[in-house]
């Protein structure tokens, strides 16, 4: 017996399938999905996201922009299974963007949970069944994809009057709702930033990648209140220092900076009496859960985990593919 996803409805215009696309800054993923049910039936990964894509295509000039991008969304989608390589592909993420496979405007805020004011087109051409999403602007802000999946969360968010959403990643967005509707969002580079001071500045030396055990606990945790302190530039040496002077794990300053860097991130919440909602795949759900529990009340703090994260992205392009109609 096939289930529908509790709040998500299945207009008899809906195909009985569709291929979700999430093609992001740097990574590339084919889900074959049917509609219903939204269960899964196949899935394909890349690492090519789109900035790596679109830098290969600055290196030719034998091809158009479309014409470059289509030809790998064709070929990757190759590798779904023969019977499913047809239907309309929905795409979410940075494709949209002037560095992806066709340009849209940016939504502007507010925009309501239910998805009615995102920028979709249609283009049909060169074998592709293309449903592209657009991102949103604010005044001085920009993202594409995760306004998607809060689309997708419009049920788990229904019963909180306002909030503020938390969506941890490589630029972590804090979208702020209220009544139905997202008002404004803030935008992080903390997944960006840890990545590039672990891995290209002198702190390199001193952090040493770690599976998560409880005995980096207390690092991150020692990191954690150094970031909520508001001293993160000043704090950032310390681990290089610590690492020659006091011979420290280079596994435990690992999480130690992680800690700055989330702890910097999240601590304007300590003055906030909204509910703040987290949405996060582990291992990154797990962290931001422990900092959130040290400056949020219980009452005050939801956690989602990534299952639904991952069922968010395709509720919210369902939505969209049911709003555009066939």
């Amino acid at each position: 017996m096939k289930t529908t996803v509790i709040g998500v409805d299945c207009p008899m215009n809906l195909p009985e399938h569709f291929i979700s696309c999430d093609w992001g800054t740097s990574n590339f993923r084919l889900r074959v999905v049917e509609t219903h049910s939204l269960e899964v039936l196949a899935e394909h990964k890349t690492d090519r996201g789109i900035k790596a894509h679109y830098e290969k295509y600055q290196c030719q000039q034998e091809v158009s922009q479309f014409q470059f991008f289509a030809h790998y969304l064709k070929s990757q989608r190759q590798q779904l299974p023969e019977g499913h390589r047809q239907h309309r592909i929905v795409v979410a993420g940075m494709a949209s963007s002037n560095i992806g496979l066709w340009e849209l405007p940016y939504a502007t805020l507010p925009f309501s949970q239910d998805g009615k004011q995102l920028v979709r087109k249609q283009v049909a051409k060169d074998d592709l069944d293309l449903l592209l999403i657009s991102g949103v602007r604010s005044t001085n802000g920009i993202m594409r994809g995760e306004e998607v999946q809060a689309v997708g969360l419009e049920e788990p968010l229904r019963p909180y009057s306002e909030g503020i959403l938390l969506l941890p990643g490589t630029h972590s967005k804090h979208i702020t709702f209220a009544n139905q509707e997202f008002r404004s969002f803030r935008t992080y580079m903390t997944g960006e930033l840890f990545d590039i001071i672990s891995k290209q500045s002198i702190l390199s030396r001193s952090v040493e990648p770690a599976s998560w055990s409880d005995d980096r606990a207390q690092a991150f945790q020692e990191g954690l209140e150094l970031g909520f302190s508001g001293q993160l530039s000043a704090s950032l040496f310390t681990i290089r220092a610590n690492h020659i002077i006091s011979k420290h794990n280079p596994k435990d300053s690992y999480y130690q900076l992680s800690g700055m860097l989330i702890g910097d991130e999240l601590a304007y919440l300590k003055d906030k009496s909204e509910t703040i909602i987290l949405a996060a795949p582990d291992p990154v759900f797990s962290l931001y859960q422990q900092a959130l529990k040290s400056i949020i009340e219980p009452q005050q703090l939801v956690l989602l985990g990534g299952k639904v994260l991952e069922k968010a992205l395709l509720i919210g392009q369902k939505k969209i593919l049911a709003l555009h109609g066939n």
